[in-house]
């Protein structure tokens, strides 16, 4: 028999085979029946992240977020995690600084399980009781996680760097170690309901399914648990102005630290969802994405050995975060791995990309999305992604031709109009001569 004759026949596309329905209070349910495991995964989002809590509280959003799972009216954390976890199943909820926005819902099982999954994301989002126990609990956990990093010279250096180029207001901000910990002790269980009463809605919700299932059932179940949620607060966007450049320098000093770490930033305007994404993005990456293969890692680790990892990258979601470089060195090469690093800024903008780079970063990222396509997990992510984003579930059919489309001109138009050296905050952290 013919390689030819076994060959898998063609996914069909995307637009055609998922299955969609719409709430009357907004929520957006998406399904698609792959039936290559009998496993199911979920993926989803709403948005009530730290844009949208109290300026000077943000790490409301991301506690409320973790504590969806520790109780709700009719289940108590332990039987929740035990109804999940005696059919190996999974669901949890996240909100981070890396996207201001929104809260990430995951979760996973085996088909045979999928109701089990699903009426359980309608019970945690619908009826969620914020333990006080669990939340003190979590208080605890959480001050000693961040007197931990307070120790890290990379997160020192970072933090630093966005308090210089950020205002408070500003969801990128970050507060000093002792801010927050001040904070996560002040927070209390009214708090937390507060912040679920005001951002928490079906209106903004999304949810993805992918698996071996019956897709009109899934549907029918996930309406029956969903429908009765209140749509909640409005689902707009209001995003803050990007702050002028703050260029300067500062060290951080801490005591008997072996290696240092240092970060150049500078406020961009990349969001997700302009236009010249794809092309900026795919820029940035050969300029420094990896520590091993991108110009950055090449000139400064690997020939002249300054640094000991190397990497760039823009904070790109709905909002526009900073453009940031970041190294790891010794102390005493400070200097030279900063003049290296920022020579070789200069050299990239002056020249830009090379046709063999662009061509070396399309078919990794190209190949990187097929890879992720491979499983109901990677699907259902890449799905949820673009159904966030307002790009439309046939996105995910078209993605490779948008890669493949973009021009070396079109990308080092897009990464020169959004990197200048000269703007760049530069902050230093560890342990330097006086």
């Amino acid at each position: 028999m013919s390689a030819a004759a076994v060959a898998p026949p063609p996914r069909r596309p995307f637009e055609e085979t998922v299955r969609r329905r719409t709430l009357r209070n907004g929520a957006r349910l998406f399904v698609l029946e792959n039936r290559f495991n009998p496993t199911v995964a979920l993926s989803g989002s709403l948005r009530a992240g730290r844009l949208y809590a109290p300026e000077d509280r943000r790490m409301i959003a991301s506690i409320a977020a973790g504590e969806l799972m520790k109780g709700t009216a009719r289940r108590t954390k332990l039987e929740l995690a035990e109804d999940l976890e005696s059919r190996a199943a999974s669901l949890s909820f996240s909100s981070d600084a890396s996207d201001p926005v929104g809260v990430d819902v995951t979760g996973a099982a085996l088909s045979r399980d999928t109701d089990l999954l699903i009426d359980t994301l309608a019970e945690v989002l619908r009826t969620p009781t914020f333990p006080r126990d669990e939340l003190d609990k979590e208080k605890k956990r959480l001050v000693g996680a961040i007197r931990q990093q307070q120790e890290q010279t990379s997160m020192r250096a970072y933090e630093a760097a966005m308090r210089r180029i950020y205002p408070l207001a500003h969801p990128m901000h970050r507060l000093t170690g002792a801010e927050r910990i001040s904070r996560v002790e002040s927070l209390d269980r009214a708090d937390l309901e507060a912040f679920y009463r005001d951002r928490y809605g079906a209106a903004s919700l999304a949810i993805v399914v992918v698996g071996d299932v019956d897709a009109d059932r899934v549907l029918d179940r996930l309406e029956a648990g969903l429908e009765p949620w209140a749509a909640g607060p409005s689902t707009g966007i209001a995003a803050p102005p990007i702050p002028a450049p703050s260029p300067g320098e500062e060290t951080v000093r801490m005591p008997d630290k072996a290696n240092a770490d240092v970060v150049l930033a500078v406020p961009a305007n990349l969001a997700r969802t302009d236009p010249e994404f794809l092309a900026c993005s795919l820029a940035n990456s050969a300029l420094g994405q990896s520590s091993l293969t991108s110009r950055l890692g090449v000139r400064v680790r690997d020939t002249e050995g300054l640094t000991y990892g190397i990497h760039s990258s823009f904070s790109a979601t709905h909002l526009p975060g900073p453009f940031v470089v970041s190294l790891t060195v010794k102390p005493q090469s400070r200097g030279q791995a900063l003049a290296a690093t920022l020579d070789e800024i200069h050299k990239y903008l002056s020249g830009g990309m090379t046709e063999k780079e662009l061509a070396e970063e399309k078919s990794a990222r190209i190949g990187r999305f097929k890879v992720d396509l491979g499983s109901n997990a990677g699907i259902a992510q890449a799905l949820d992604a673009a159904i966030y984003y307002g790009f439309g579930v046939g996105y995910l059919d078209v993605f490779p031709q948008k890669v493949a489309a973009v021009a070396k001109a079109e990308a080092d138009a897009a990464f020169s109009a959004r990197v200048r050296p000269d703007a760049f905050t530069v902050v230093s952290a560890g342990t330097f001569p006086p």
